[in-house]
């Protein structure tokens, strides 16, 4: 029998393989997830709890996505221009620290309304979050990077009983409150820390000189070779599609999942209780990331890609389906949709990192990342009002529009012989 590569072993490894930044990142990451977890849980309940209504609902998610297709844009140049860290750092604490401040003393929509518009504007920093994540990094450890900060974020759910405790305790407002108010706090400090642990990357140092005296025509000529080259590249150009329809579903899945599990007309669980999915999905996305199936790369990575939406589309539908007052197809759901991310996720990442080149890929982040919120806009709106007419119809969506990009990545797999997915671009 073939023993396992050294290489191999070190892959399973994954702890040990992630220095640097992206180590920095990663441990920062699952420790404002603790408190950023206990928000999301309840956001859209404290939300509805202050007067906001299920339409309501829907376009605040796309004041915060059109804002984010306007900052990401902009991310691009900014990460060019003034540095990867120095991005990070200052709109971390701008685009965090304020809308948790306007949260955590809400009293009508109008607070969420102009919370979501400023924080729509933290996706400035996503090219330059991403180039820290990879930049510096050997292509053969991105995937651990990746499986590293969704094992730590996932970690942090396994608090998430403590939210539905307090929840319990003092209600869904005063605890909302309570939770925006620690997401404030934690986001402004761990921006101050990384200011001082992180390095700016080299290939971030090399693009600052670059664009120091560049024109805004030109830097505008360089985003258009980069969507030029989306579009020629018949592997970025199919997978942003893939990525984008994925992106549509989960804005439905995310902002209406918790209505739905406390609506008479829906699950029709307590409050408390939703505190118990993003529990049973950290443990099971934990597991799943540890086994050495999911740690692999090249090629196989069209495997969990697959797997991840297949996976996605069952749980989707045990969620749809659910009984009224039946606990259990939801916890199928929470478990589904747990190895859909765990497995999909880290070769979601990994591929698209690897597809794309250094020089340009701050530039190709922004683009992408812009032209993920240009489609994802109308999802929140639609789901919303799909939702007055039924609490099931916004998930069929969800769930056709998952199968539509599930076809999309099994024509890429076809349409890729001899070639692996860790090959990047030229």
């Amino acid at each position: 029998m073939a023993q396992p590569s050294a290489r191999g072993q070190q892959e399973r490894r994954f702890f040990s393989v992630v220095r640097g930044n992206a180590r920095v990142i990663a441990i920062t990451e699952g420790v404002a997830a603790v408190s950023f977890q206990w928000f999301r849980t309840y956001a859209s309940l404290y939300m509805v709890a202050l007067g906001v209504t299920a339409v309501q609902l829907g376009w605040l998610e796309s004041v915060l996505i059109f804002t984010q297709f306007v900052s990401t844009l902009m991310g691009g140049y900014f990460a060019d221009r003034f540095g990867r860290k120095r991005v990070l750092v200052v709109f971390d604490i701008l685009c965090w620290g304020v809308p948790m401040a306007l949260y955590a003393v809400a009293r009508n929509p109008w607070y969420f309304l102009i919370g979501r518009f400023i924080n729509g504007f933290v996706y400035i920093v996503i090219p330059s979050f991403q180039c820290l994540f990879v930049e510096d990094v050997p292509a053969e450890h991105r995937a651990a990077v990746f499986r590293m900060v969704q094992f730590l974020t996932s970690g942090a759910r396994l608090l998430t009983p403590a939210a539905g405790w307090l929840v319990a305790l003092i209600g869904i407002v005063p605890a909302g409150r309570i939770f925006a108010a620690i997401v404030m706090v934690s986001s402004v400090g761990i921006a101050i820390f990384r200011q001082f642990a992180l390095r700016e990357t080299s290939m971030g140092a090399a693009r600052m000189v670059d664009t120091l005296d560049l024109a805004p025509r030109d830097m505008a000529r360089e985003y258009l070779a980069a969507f030029k080259l989306m579009w020629r590249d018949r592997r970025i150009g199919l997978f942003m599609m893939v990525r984008n329809l994925v992106a549509f579903s989960t804005v439905i899945w995310t902002t209406y999942s918790a209505i739905y599990l406390t609506d008479g007309r829906g699950i029709g669980l307590s409050d408390a209780t939703v505190a118990l999915f993003p529990f049973v999905s950290a443990v099971v996305t934990m597991v799943i990331i540890i086994l050495p199936v999911v740690q692999r790369q090249g090629r196989r990575e069209f495997g969990g890609l697959i797997a991840g939406q297949v996976l996605s589309v069952i749980a989707g539908f045990s969620f749809a389906v659910s009984p009224t007052g039946t606990v259990w197809w939801a916890v199928l759901w929470a478990i589904g949709s747990a190895a859909s991310v765990a497995v999909f996720r880290p070769a979601n990442d990994s591929y698209w990192a690897n597809i794309i080149g250094d020089r340009e890929r701050a530039l190709i982040f922004s683009v992408s990342s812009a032209l993920t919120a240009l489609i994802t806009l109308p999802a929140a709106p639609l789901a919303g009002l799909l939702y007055t007419t039924s609490p099931r119809a916004p998930f069929a969506l969800g769930i056709a529009v998952q199968l539509v990009a599930l076809g999309l990545t099994v024509l890429l797999l076809r349409g890729a012989p001899g070639r692996t997915a860790t090959q990047p671009s030229q």
